[in-house]
């Protein structure tokens, strides 16, 4: 995947930050992204995960009902080849050290700048084909 493969793929973006949201939609946006879905809790993510099959999914981990990564190990049990790129505001390294145990494809800081993200996603999307060999 290169940077200009990006509108070949279909994101969610999950975060329960109403303006979280809207930044890392603009972001992906910005890239090159075309198809950006949101889902504003783990449960209408999950439903999104099941009705749209992103290739892609943007994760916050810290979220009022079912964290991320709890989201993150239903999601993988429905679409084990999705991208995750966890993607939060939390700078300790034990959520990066979790993230990286539970098996993400990639882990960004908020607020990501547009180069920051494409990267992230590229080599997202390497790792999850390598892990799917």
């Amino acid at each position: 995947m290169t940077k200009n493969d990006i509108g070949k793929f279909s994101y969610l973006v999950v975060d329960d930050d109403d303006l979280s949201r809207d930044v890392i939609g603009a972001t992906l946006t910005r890239i090159g992204a075309t198809q950006v879905l949101f889902a504003e809790d783990a449960k209408t993510a999950f439903r999104m995960v099941q009705q749209h099959r992103p290739d892609f999914i943007l994760l916050d981990i810290y979220m009022p009902d079912i964290d991320g990564w709890a989201l993150l190990d239903r999601v993988r049990q429905v679409l084990p080849q999705v991208a995750v790129v966890m993607v939060t505001g939390s700078r300790q390294s034990a959520d990066f050290t979790q993230s990286m145990e539970q098996r993400v494809d990639g882990f960004c800081v908020k607020p990501v700048l547009p180069d920051v993200m494409e990267k992230a996603l590229i080599a997202a999307r390497i790792r999850r084909q390598a892990a799917g060999r």
